[in-house]
Order: C-alpha cells, then sequence, then structure tokens
C-alpha cells in the first residue's frame, strides 16, 4: 500500500539514496529542507519540498527523521556542540510539537539516533546489543537526549523505531569522502592504536533495511549496523588493498588529539556493536563483510 511519508533529513547522505528508492515503490514524499530549489535539484519535481512543519498539508502514515549536521564534520567547539544538538534535538522537538498540535496519528515513526549513544572504549570489547545501557561523553549524551526527544510521539503510533547508527558507507559521501582521496593517493593509515572498533553498513543495506523495518512488526531501538564489525586497523588495510595502494602514514594518538580535540574520540575509541535484532529478525545483508562493501563502493566511484 502506497504511503505518504514525511522525511526529515531527505537531502543527506542516507536521505538521497531513500528517496528515489520509495518514490520507485510509488509512495508520496514530503520533505522538510531549508533549500527546497536544491532539493529539487537533487530529487527531482516528484518530491514535495516544504521549509516548516506547518506548511504540511495533509495527514502523514510514516514519519521519518533521518536529520542532523555531520557529527564528525568539524571541530567540538561549544558553538559546534550547540549545532549539532539543534540540529537533532531541537528539530525533533520541532517534529514532535507539530505532530501533537496537528493532531497526527501516524502507522509508524522511525527516528535517528547512532551507536555513540552505548559510548567509545578502546579496544575491541564490549560487544553492544540494543539492550546494552547507554555510556558516557557529549555523544552519547547527545544520542540519549535525541532519542527522548521522539518520545511524544510513542503513544501517538502504533510503532516507534529508533535507528542506533553506525559509519554509513557509500560512494560519493559520509566518512569515505574525506578518506578517498588520501587513501587514493597512497597517503592513509592506521589512527592511533589501530585496535579502536568501526561499527559500519552499505548504505544500500541500511536502505534495504529501512524497507525491511516498514514491512515488519518491529519497534524499539535497532542496531543499523552490518553483522561484522571491524578494528581500525582492519578497515585500513581493506581499504588500501581495495584501491590497491599502501597505508603507511600512521597517525599517533596524540596528533589526532591536537588536531581535533575532544572530536578525537571519535577516532581513537569505538564500539563493538551488533545488530541483533535485524539478525533475530532475519534480515540478510547484501555486503554483510567490509571486502565485499568496499570492493562495490570502488567499483561505483
Amino acid at each position: 500500500m502506497k504511503k505518504h511519508i514525511l522525511i526529515t533529513g531527505g537531502t543527506g547522505f542516507i536521505g538521497t539514496a531513500l528517496v528515489p528508492h520509495w518514490l520507485a515503490l510509488g509512495h508520496r514524499i514530503t520533505v522538510l529542507s531549508r533549500d527546497p530549489a536544491r532539493g529539487k535539484r537533487l530529487l527531482g519535481p516528484e518530491v514535495t519540498f516544504v521549509r516548516e512543519f506547518s506548511d504540511i498539508e495533509r495527514k502523514v502514515d510514516w514519519i521519518v527523521n533521518l536529520a542532523g549536521e555531520g557529527i564528525a564534520d568539524q571541530r567540538w567547539s561549544e558553538k559546534r556542540k550547540s549545532a549539532l544538538r539543534d540540529s537533532r534535538i531541537a528539530l525533533t522537538e520541532r517534529l514532535a510539537r507539530w505532530a501533537v498540535q496537528t493532531d497526527q496519528h501516524p502507522e509508524l515513526v522511525i527516528s535517528g539516533s547512532a551507536v555513540g549513544y552505548y559510548g567509545s572504549v578502546p579496544g575491541d570489547t564490549p560487544v553492544f546489543t540494543e539492550e546494552s545501557a547507554p555510556g558516557a561523553g557529549f555523544a552519547a549524551s547527545l544520542c540519549i537526549d535525541w532519542e527522548q526527544a521522539i518520545r511524544p510521539l510513542q503513544e501517538r503510533s502504533e510503532r516507534l523505531v529508533i535507528l542506533r547508527t553506525g559509519i554509513v558507507l557509500g560512494e560519493h559521501g559520509g566518512m569515505l569522502k574525506r578518506l578517498w582521496l588520501p587513501f587514493n593517493a597512497g597517503l592513509g593509515g592506521v589512527i592511533g592504536s589501530g585496535d579502536q572498533v568501526l561499527s559500519w553498513i552499505h548504505r544500500d543495506d541500511y536502505v534495504r533495511a529501512l524497507d525491511f523495518i516498514t514491512q515488519s512488526t518491529l519497534s524499539g531501538p535497532v542496531n543499523m549496523t552490518a553483522p561484522y564489525p571491524v578494528s581500525n586497523s582492519e578497515f585500513t588495510s581493506t581499504l588500501a588493498s581495495v584501491l590497491s595502494r599502501p597505508a603507511i602514514f600512521p597517525m599517533p594518538a596524540f596528533v589526532a588529539r591536537l588536531l581535533f580535540g575532544e572530536m578525537s574520540e571519535l577516532l581513537l575509541e569505538g564500539q563493538k556493536v551488533s545488530p541483533g535484532v535485524l539478525m533475530a529478525n532475519d534480515f540478510s545483508w547484501v555486503y554483510p563483510n567490509l571486502r565485499q562493501a568496499l570492493g562495490h563502493i570502488a567499483d561505483e566511484w
């Protein structure tokens, strides 16, 4: 059955893959965007763009809340931390108020979060599942408050799903956009000890998992990662191998801290996350391991 879907973050790295996919399935898409003209250029005339929630003219069947500025795009100054919170928490609070004020009762609400919810640790333990307790630090508090902001819609919808997202890998965007040029030039290398774990997912599998969630009865948190997380050392060697380049320029931990300040925790620590809910419900990844994923991305780049 075709749905009217409201999407925030529809012009972002995930949204620009998700929106065309759902349009092809016949759904009607409304996207919240500060720049509708740019949105039209990216996604085409079939999408309805609104600058404010108040511009939405009818009831929505699904709400998909993916908005949020890139957490690793800039050093974490106090100003940047405020921008990260506003783009996630303040926007989600506005979304919830609009839904209540306009008496929306969506069948499904899907809202973003991240594996940062679990906090970050050096090395490869412990394994975090959807049942794990929240962690500490800025990234964890950001995710905790982000998840809390959507809670007013839990009683107004049939299902609320929280997406605890790992690193999303795909061509021409996300983390790989920053790494592709230096690694392709043979300038890549291990960061810190190399033992810190990266929990990742191919963007195509992310879109497929969203489809899977919409067709299921799942609710609550869902870890959006592939089943095989890797260490920074393994990620580095695999990307270099796929590109047929050396990776001999390591970044010591003290250099990362000097360059990135508090944000260096994203580079020097990690989370070993298990997508337990997806596995328990028999979701099938097309790219379950990193070499498959990076090989496909290299072919498409």
